[in-house]
C-alpha cells in the first residue's frame, strides 16, 4: 500500500511548516507536497502524479486570485481529492462559500493542533467536517430565505451551480466531451465534476445519480 500523499496550501511559511509537522507526527508514512500561491498551485497540473493526492489542505485566501480560488484551481490541475479548507476567517458566509464550492471541512487554525489532525482524517476517509460553533453560525446566518430551496447537504458538502449544470446535461444522456464542448470546459474538468456529484449524491453511477437527483427535486422538470 502507498503512503498518503497529502497536499498543503498556505501562504504562511510558519503555519505550513507547523501543520506538515503536526501532519508528520500523526501519519509518520504520508508523503507532503506544499505550496504557497496559486501560481505553485497552477505548476503542479504538470507533474504525472497530481492525481494522486489523497488528500488536500487548503487556505482560503492564497496570494493570486480571491478567496476560495484555490479550489477552483485544484480542478483545472487536475487534483480530485477531498479538500479541507484550513483558514484564519472564521466567518459563516465564508465557511457557506467554501462548502458549496466542493469542500469537505471548513476548519479555523485556532483548533488545537491534535483536533485539528483528527478532522483531517475524518476528511481523508471521505467524511466532512465543520465545528459546532461554526455550524451554528452558519445555521443563523444563513437560514433559506422564504420559498427558497435548498440543494441537499452530504458528505461532500452543497452542489455548486456548475455541478448543477453539469447534472442537467448527464440526465441528458450527454458524454463528458459533449458536456465540456458545450460549457466550453475541459472534459477533464467535468471528470472531476461528475466524480464530485457522484460523492455529494451518494451515487455508484452517473445513472444512480441521476435518478437520485430526480428523486430530490434537483433537476428542471422534474
Amino acid at each position: 500500500k502507498r503512503p498518503m500523499r497529502v497536499l498543503v496550501a498556505d501562504d504562511h511559511p510558519m503555519y505550513r511548516d507547523a501543520l506538515e509537522l503536526y501532519l508528520m507526527r500523526d501519519w509518520p508514512e504520508a508523503s507532503l507536497t506544499s505550496v504557497g500561491s496559486l501560481e505553485e498551485l497552477d505548476a503542479l497540473a504538470d507533474r504525472p502524479d497530481r492525481g494522486d493526492f489523497d488528500l488536500v489542505v487548503m487556505d482560503w485566501q492564497l496570494p493570486g486570485g480571491e478567496g476560495g480560488a484555490g479550489l477552483d484551481r485544484l480542478d483545472a490541475a487536475g487534483i480530485d481529492a477531498p479538500v479541507a479548507v484550513v483558514t484564519g476567517h472564521e466567518d459563516a458566509v465564508i465557511a457557506r462559500e467554501a462548502l458549496t464550492r466542493g469542500a469537505c471541512a471548513f476548519l479555523p487554525k485556532t483548533l488545537p493542533s491534535v483536533a485539528l489532525v483528527q478532522m483531517l482524517k475524518v476528511v481523508a476517509v471521505g467524511g466532512s467536517v465543520v465545528p459546532a460553533d461554526v455550524a451554528l453560525r452558519m445555521a443563523g446566518a444563513l437560514a433559506p430565505a422564504p420559498g427558497s430551496v435548498a440543494a441537499p447537504v452530504s458528505d461532500g458538502g452543497l452542489l455548486t451551480e456548475r455541478e448543477c449544470q453539469v447534472l442537467e446535461y448527464l440526465a441528458g444522456g450527454a458524454t463528458n466531451k459533449e458536456i465540456g464542448r458545450i460549457l466550453d470546459l475541459q472534459e477533464v474538468t467535468i471528470k472531476l465534476h461528475t466524480r464530485r456529484i457522484l460523492r455529494k449524491l451518494g451515487a455508484k453511477n452517473r445513472v444512480e445519480a441521476v435518478t437520485r437527483a430526480r428523486d430530490l427535486g434537483l433537476l428542471g422538470g422534474t
